[in-house]
């Protein structure tokens, strides 16, 4: 009872978003209150089995454990041109997706062992799902404006969904990932399919109130995928119809973020991009190590000082892709790409919630945040681990 308590645990912390983290040195470093739990969690599996996952795993382990040999060397190679609180730093947050993998790991082999304790994993959703539903109500109604946290670095999203995430665009990978997940539900749970089309209804009004553009995207690209899989185009177009009545009836609110017309963000972008393009040409193969991007602008001059500790862009670019191909070179990169289409081959959700997190990566840094880390891992788990 030890591991499904600390499961339901970790699913109700993480449901806490950003007001359950934790920085240190100028929010350089952060913790989240629900890792706190899946370390012990990890420590209660590591306990039961050793190191019986790595062999019971072993031969589908490679690609993975390249993509970590990377960042590693990556790291390393590049040590002396940094302090050693940077490299700390570094090492921190490398740590970081190394403990994620772990959670995978263990509570994969542990799924195997106990084949039950998947329905666990599975209710802590649906408890994160219910919770994340009122967080964001109340949030969009009676708090609607960030401008008084612009200080600590959150950008002033006015009259849009963000619940305790507290930015749009984390917000919105989150609830595309929960309506992909009682889009693919188990039918073997035999869930009410009155709650499950009004779980997917309130996500997708969420989905809209984000007023990310790049979200929209992603996330019809992905359904029109998975639709034309199902052989259900006809949702697909109620969707559409849906999201077309939601721009006529939802009362239009002042401010330029919810202007989907807005052009400041696209400009942005592509400055960034430069920006990403020039720091990786510098060191093409191997990169500069993981989670040292605001340390190398400082160095090269591309981030002012009064932005060096606030701004959480600072510390990356806006797409994942572009963040390890910096950190990591070309070399790292491919076997970044390659790790994310082994994953999707684990099962629909896994297909379709990877393409999504992929489109929206390619527009902000979606793959690499603890949070959806977490589900994508998460919704791994659920699959009977025999089969992969």
């Amino acid at each position: 009872m030890i591991v499904q308590g600390l499961i339901w645990l970790t699913f109700v912390l993480f449901s806490l978003g950003q007001i359950g983290r934790l920085s240190f040195f100028g929010q350089q470093v952060n913790v989240y209150a629900y890792e706190i739990s899946i370390f012990l969690l990890l420590l209660t599996l590591f306990w039961q089995y050793q190191f019986k996952p790595f062999i019971f795993f072993k031969t589908k382990m490679r690609i993975a454990i390249l993509f970590f040999l990377i960042l590693f060397l990556s790291l390393v190679f590049n040590s002396s041109k940094f302090t050693l609180f940077e490299n700390a730093v570094g090492f921190l947050y490398f740590s970081r997706i190394l403990f994620y993998a772990l959670y995978f790991l263990y509570l994969s082999y542990h799924v195997y062992k106990n084949k039950k304790d998947i329905h666990f994993i599975i209710q802590g959703f649906y408890i994160f799902a219910g919770l994340t539903i009122m967080t964001t109500l109340i949030q969009y109604f009676l708090y609607p404006d960030l401008m008084n946290l612009k200080y600590l670095g959150w950008d002033p999203h006015y009259y849009r969904a963000f619940g305790l995430f507290l930015d749009t665009f984390i917000a919105g990978a989150i609830y595309g990932l929960i309506f992909l997940f009682f889009y693919f539900e188990d039918k073997k749970l035999k869930l009410n399919p009155i709650v499950k089309y009004i779980f997917m209804s309130i996500y997708l009004i969420y989905i809209f109130l984000t007023y990310a553009r790049s979200l929209y995207i992603a996330f019809f690209i992905t359904i029109f995928f998975a639709l034309l899989k199902s052989k259900k185009l006809k949702l697909f177009l109620l969707i559409i119809a849906l999201f077309i009545g939601l721009l006529t009836v939802v009362p239009k609110q002042k401010g330029e973020g919810v202007n989907l017309g807005r052009l400041y963000s696209i400009y942005s972008r592509l400055g960034d991009y430069q920006t990403a393009g020039k720091i990786w040409l510098k060191k093409p193969f191997l990169g500069w190590g993981y989670n040292r991007i605001r340390y190398v602008k400082k160095q090269l001059n591309l981030i002012s000082e009064k932005d060096f500790d606030i701004t959480h862009a600072g510390a990356s670019f806006h797409s994942s892709f572009l963040i390890i191909l910096v950190a990591s070179g070309i070399l790292g990169l491919l076997i970044f790409i390659l790790l994310l289409f082994k994953l999707s081959l684990i099962s629909p959700l896994m297909t379709f919630s990877v393409l999504l997190l992929s489109l929206l990566s390619l527009t902000d840094n979606v793959l690499l945040l603890p949070f959806t880390m977490f589900i994508l891992l998460t919704f791994a788990v659920m699959i009977n681990p025999s089969r992969r």
